[in-house]
């Protein structure tokens, strides 16, 4: 087995045992984290996702962007499962959702935008080092949606996760994202 997938296996087990009074406890911390920072990124349009699986949730975030009037979008996977590039969704509090193939909330209706007008993306993730390079859940859909080189890239890329989530190395390779951020309960760390 390759050190990226036991970190994966490992940091799932970890994610897996938290209680969900804990996994709430730890959502208002980086919602107050994300408040108390996105002032200065003059936000417009942000990319989101549910959580699944004990993810940090990031209903509370959505609910702070709506009250600003924020356009939110989400990401859907192309039915050809193996084109691994994403678009990006309109969704509201109008908007009805159906489950992906990996059982993951999608908009029914497909308002897209592209990638390059969104300001900020907000990723999951299962690990992460301390250069900014994370591992996920393995199909590569961040990495491929998000490491292309063909434009200029306006948006900033920041992760959600636990503190329990960081690990010395991710093993990056050239295809590996690298974000710009991550909000984990103890702070903001930057890239």
């Amino acid at each position: 087995m390759t050190n990226k997938i036991l970190i994966r296996k490992q940091k799932i087990l970890e994610r897996d045992s938290i209680s969900l009074q804990k996994i709430k406890a730890e959502e208002r911390k980086i919602t107050s984290l994300f408040i108390n920072s996105i002032g200065e990124l003059r936000l417009k349009k942000i990319g989101l996702y549910f959580s699944v699986k004990k993810e940090i949730p990031t209903s509370l975030i959505f609910d702070y962007l709506f009250k600003l009037k924020i356009k939110c979008y989400l990401p859907v996977i192309n039915q050809n499962l193996n084109n691994r590039l994403m678009n990006f969704c309109e969704y509201d509090l109008n908007t009805t959702l159906v489950k992906n193939k990996f059982g993951i909330p999608e908009p029914l209706k497909k308002f897209e935008i592209d990638i390059y007008e969104l300001d900020l993306v907000l990723i999951p993730l299962v690990a992460f080092d301390k250069k900014g390079y994370r591992i996920g859940m393995g199909k590569g859909y961040y990495d491929t949606t998000f490491s292309r080189k063909d434009s200029v890239k306006n948006y900033k890329i920041w992760g959600i996760c636990y503190d329990f989530q960081e690990t010395d190395t991710c093993y990056p390779e050239e295809h590996d994202l690298k974000m710009d951020a991550i909000i984990r309960p103890s702070g903001i760390q930057k890239f």
